[in-house]
């Protein structure tokens, strides 16, 4: 196995080791200190990362990557940093656990190398479905379907666009009427299947762009000109109450000027790619539907030579909310709230996955395993010192929506499980790369960077380094305005398996 870098090329320093973590003493934070100083020595700030390099941001303008807007994910270019830091060989074989739209495996594909993913949300499958087919695309029959919708419209039809609740009125009424009559003009086409699927694809990666909704962390903010929000301000306003104010997206675009912004971007990657790049002889690639808490279980041991990925922040984003056009637009209707408990415990709404994972592990004859791992958590005297001050916290009203507590504690326990089945599936000498960032509640910092190192030394792995960004994540203005500014760490992890 290769010895790491670790990239020692670069001017790294250590950063600042946080003193305390409990705002103005209310809570006992002695634990996170002894953690914070524990691994101390690990954290290491390096220029090698930025905040754009670690979020969507880098790949807005990246061929193939850029396709769809996955604002959660990280970029392209940060995956290829760490092949090369990582010293990941074209013959090993990568993980991705939280897949979201795929950039791991699609710079896994681009390098001939193998990769599987796992990815809970049907919208991120579509994702990895068209841009996975970039070297399979006939080029000729994209060019006649933009020939077709610059020269002639789909004839109208009367279905509706499958809304769930919380999308209702998204669209004005000529736009959601284009969606559905180009949806079914698209299916009837006399193309092939992957030209018919990258259509699909399409539509639903302009959704936003044509609806008065605006993506905005924990959920969608809306225009003030939708009928939802005309009806709501009519009933504050006979209640004698301000009204909403809305946002402004000024002019929305046609569904046709947007698909054709789309799809002749697509025909210039696709062109570009196919031209400069052969397609790759070795490795394939997989995208797994499902929970990574019980798909993770029943893959092989000792499979993966490397992990990169990147697990939902707990940060109180719902991504069914978020993507709700995206889900709706796929038919998910009355699956949402089965998407929405089956995420990693991220938001306010999740409930305890406990007593499921109990019984599944049990089904798999690994009672033990889960035992094991219960007790780690159990045992944790940060988890547990992090508990008790949001508890307390909340006992003071100072945490708003007693779902925080839930959502951290269950948060650790599942990336828990999630960290000892990446130990059992990685082979001995494996990396893992895991980005993250800390967080902060009621005044209460936790630190989701040694945190997480400390749970993942506690099922096996050996910690190796955690990189800190030089740019530090600020806190909501809620936050702010009663407990101060704290910036916060985000977080490279690096651990392996010896």
């Amino acid at each position: 196995m290769h010895q790491l870098s670790f990239f020692q090329e670069l001017k790294t320093k250590s950063p600042p080791v946080r003193r305390y973590f409990s705002h103005n003493g209310v809570c006992s934070d002695e634990a996170r200190q002894a953690l914070e100083k524990q691994y101390a020595p690990l954290l290491v700030e390096t220029g090698k990362f930025n905040r754009q390099l670690v979020s969507f941001q880098a790949n807005k303008t990246e061929i193939l990557h850029g396709w769809f807007k996955y604002r959660e994910g990280f970029s392209a270019e940060l995956v290829e940093l760490l092949f090369d830091e990582l010293q990941i060989q074209p013959a090993d074989t990568i993980l991705d656990p939280f897949a979201g739209s795929a950039t791991t495996l699609l710079a896994a594909q681009l390098h001939g190398m193998n990769g599987v993913g796992i990815e809970l949300l049907p919208h991120c499958h579509l994702a990895w479905q068209a841009k996975s087919a970039v070297f399979d695309y006939n080029l000729d029959e994209l060019r006649q379907v933009r020939s077709l919708v610059e020269e002639s419209s789909p004839p109208p039809v009367a279905e509706p666009f499958p809304h769930l609740t919380i999308t209702e009125s998204a669209f004005p009424p000529q736009v959601e009427a284009d969606l559905m009559a180009y949806t079914r003009w698209f299916e009837k086409l006399d193309v092939g299947p992957r030209t018919k699927m990258l259509c699909r694809f399409i539509l639903m990666s302009l959704l936003e762009d044509v609806s008065y909704t605006r993506k905005d962390g924990q959920y969608l903010r809306w225009d003030r000109r939708a009928e939802k929000i005309r009806r709501h301000n009519e009933k504050r306003q006979a209640q004698g109450k301000k009204p909403i104010r809305g946002i402004d997206k000024g002019a929305i675009p046609t569904v046709k000027q947007t698909f054709l912004e789309r799809l002749s971007k697509i025909i210039v990657d696709v062109s570009r790619l196919q031209a400069e790049q052969k397609r790759p002889e070795s490795g394939r690639q997989e995208l797994i539907e499902g929970s990574t808490l019980y798909i993770l279980p029943t893959l092989p041991a000792d499979s993966f030579d490397a992990v990169i990925t990147s697990p939902p922040y707990a940060n109180r984003y719902d991504y069914t909310r978020t993507y709700a056009l995206e889900l709706a637009y796929l038919g998910i209707d009355d699956k949402i709230f089965n998407l929405r408990q089956n995420q990693l415990s991220c938001t306010v709404e999740n409930k305890s996955k406990e007593n499921d994972l109990r019984a599944f592990y049990h089904s798999m004859g690994q009672g033990q395993q889960f035992e094991r791992i219960l007790t780690i958590v159990g045992t944790n005297e940060v988890l547990a010192e992090i508990n008790a001050a949001l508890a307390t916290r909340y006992e003071r009203g100072e945490v708003n929506n007693r779902g925080i507590l839930t959502m951290i504690a269950q948060y650790f326990l599942e990336l828990t499980f999630v960290f000892a089945e990446l130990y059992r599936v990685c082979r001995r000498g494996a990396r893992v790369a895991v980005v993250n960032d800390n967080v902060r509640y009621a005044g209460e910092i936790i630190p989701v960077d040694t945190l997480s190192t400390a749970l993942a030394e506690q099922v096996g792995f050996a910690p190796k380094k955690i990189y800190v960004l030089p740019q530090r994540k600020g806190n909501s203005s809620q936050q702010m305005g009663r407990f101060g500014r704290e910036p916060l760490r985000k977080s490279i992890t690096i651990w392996q398996k010896v």
